[in-house]
């Protein structure tokens, strides 16, 4: 068995479907238009495997979510914005599936933040804390900080720089719920590179969740 693994920022059909086939926990699209990795949701919906974990990335678009879900139900959605709890309950009264919450920790006072999101949030996903920017930077998030988020008790899902060649030490310093990865299986900005992601699932195997 190898490491849950989200591939995240797809934009094509035939990325959507290497990934499936490689052994991808969940597939994620972004909807938010700022990313260089953005699709609209019936675009994601036409090239989304049908027997996909499909998560679909929002920032800060809670309006938007409904009309998202007529188009493409999703099993989860990925706030990684400033969202509020309270904004997250009110969203359950529509959508049944899976919420994860992104972090971007940049020191220890990030970490009680967190704790307001048990019983809401089903994983929080964490990432690197770059000015300016809500994620999709490549950078290394803080794995130190990371593995203390883990003490909020919430499935944690790490993100930020992971590839093939730092999954296994990333494994080794959080051992989270699961992995996130965008930039380190592309050739290009939403263009998967096969050789990569099939790299890093022959990787993963080597990690027992």
């Amino acid at each position: 068995m190898s490491a849950r693994i989200k591939i995240c920022g797809l934009t094509r059909a035939e990325d959507a479907r290497l990934a499936q086939d490689a052994g991808a926990w969940a597939l994620g699209f972004i909807f938010y238009p700022q990313s260089k990795r953005f699709i609209t949701p019936e675009a994601a919906a036409a090239i989304a495997p049908k027997d996909a974990q499909t998560t679909g990335v929002f920032v800060n678009q809670m309006s938007e979510i409904s009309a998202a879900l007529e188009v493409f139900p999703l099993a989860a959605i990925q706030l990684h914005g400033n969202e509020t709890p309270d904004e997250v309950r009110a969203l359950r009264d529509i959508f049944a599936g899976k919420i994860i919450k992104a972090f971007r920790l940049q020191s220890d006072a990030d970490l009680p933040q967190i704790a307001a999101w048990q019983g809401i949030a089903d994983y929080i996903l964490i990432d690197a804390a770059v000015a300016g920017q809500y994620g999709g930077t490549g950078q290394t998030a803080d794995w130190a900080l990371a593995a203390r988020a883990k003490e909020c008790g919430i499935p944690l899902i790490l993100s930020g720089g992971i590839d093939a060649a730092n999954i296994l030490a990333a494994q080794d310093a959080v051992s989270p719920f699961a992995f996130d990865l965008a930039g380190g299986v592309e050739a290009a900005a939403g263009i998967k590179d096969t050789q990569k992601i099939k790299t890093l699932f022959e990787t993963s195997r080597r990690i027992n969740p």
